[in-house]
């Protein structure tokens, strides 16, 4: 990662009220087109057998394999774990998922790689989620990295960084 692209997404102290949840958006975003070379713009798609209850937990299933993928090994344990997360926050959200839903999403978190574009989804949801999401996320974050029971550098490093930067969102 770019020295000043990392500076601008990890060294805001969460008491500094002058840092914006934009700066710090903005900034990954940046970088992200940067190296890839072209422009970020979320997908409209949802997966298949997922459009109705995507929309309820999306942005943390993308933060959540961001997390998982981090040592290139997400294990079935850490993929059941995000599972549980998202039936909770559509739960949460009003939405009982069917059977054939939860069987979508078992199956997308076999094949799931986030790319820039979910990335760029993410942030946007991250925008509109409360202090209790943020620490919801938090907490499955962690219960990701604990699942497999082999809690490795790469995922603690990721970790760390991410709930730093969710602590500065929540107090931007």
């Amino acid at each position: 990662m770019k020295d000043g692209y990392r500076l601008a997404m990890t060294n805001i102290e969460p008491h500094t009220h002058a840092t914006s949840l934009a700066t710090l958006v903005d900034g990954l975003v940046a970088y992200l087109k940067d190296r890839a070379g072209t422009h970020a713009s979320p997908s409209d798609s949802r997966p298949d057998g997922l459009a109705r209850v995507f929309d309820s937990f999306g942005h943390h299933l993308i933060a959540l394999m961001l997390v998982a993928r981090s040592d290139d090994d997400v294990a079935a344990k850490e993929r059941d774990v995000i599972q549980r997360h998202c039936i909770a926050r559509a739960r949460n959200a009003g939405i009982d998922t069917t059977d054939d839903e939860e069987a979508a999403l078992k199956n997308l978190l076999r094949h799931f790689r986030p790319t820039m574009q979910h990335v760029t989804l993410m942030l946007e949801g991250l925008k509109h989620d409360t202090k209790d999401d943020i620490a919801g996320l938090v907490a499955a974050a962690h219960a990701v990295v604990q699942a497999d029971g082999a809690v490795r550098f790469q995922e603690m490093a990721y970790l760390a960084s991410l709930q730093h930067d969710l602590l500065a969102l929540e107090h931007a």
